[in-house]
């Protein structure tokens, strides 16, 4: 437990801004971009649309549909220096989804966020599971 809230203290540093980082050439959440989390799972945004919607893909690295891209739908909202965003995925073949929700910063490029994981089944005590990931954006591919 304590890891965990040592790892979210460390996101909300690296997301508050200039003020407690070096500063770093000023980014925006927008579609064609790549971010990947600490367990590098890469979530990939290939739409935003003028009302917030975006789309995109959810690539995780272990358990149940690792590296499948799986199908993401979601909100952003800008305002100011970052946004608030969230997304979710259907894991397609493993019976659960998960949400994620949190707030980006244009001038890290990072984005902090907490997840819930919902299994597909009678309510038990063990069926959500929650976590937090820090998502840092990846370089571009462009040839």
């Amino acid at each position: 437990m304590r890891a965990k809230v040592m790892r979210m203290i460390a996101a909300a540093a690296l997301i508050a801004g200039p003020g407690l980082l070096p500063a770093q050439a000023e980014t925006k959440l927008a579609a064609g971009g790549s971010w990947a989390n600490e367990d590098g799972s890469v979530l990939t945004i290939t739409s935003v649309a003028a009302n917030g919607q975006l789309t995109g893909t959810f690539t995780t690295q272990a358990g149940c549909g690792a590296k499948q891209p799986q199908p993401v739908t979601g909100w952003y909202y800008g305002a100011g220096a970052g946004g608030a965003l969230s997304f979710s995925v259907v894991w397609v073949g493993c019976k659960s989804v998960t949400t994620w929700a949190g707030q980006y910063s244009d001038a890290t490029g990072r984005f902090a966020a907490l997840w819930h994981m919902a299994l597909a089944s009678a309510p038990v005590w063990n069926g959500i599971i929650a976590g937090s990931h820090l998502f840092t954006a990846q370089p571009s591919k462009k040839p």
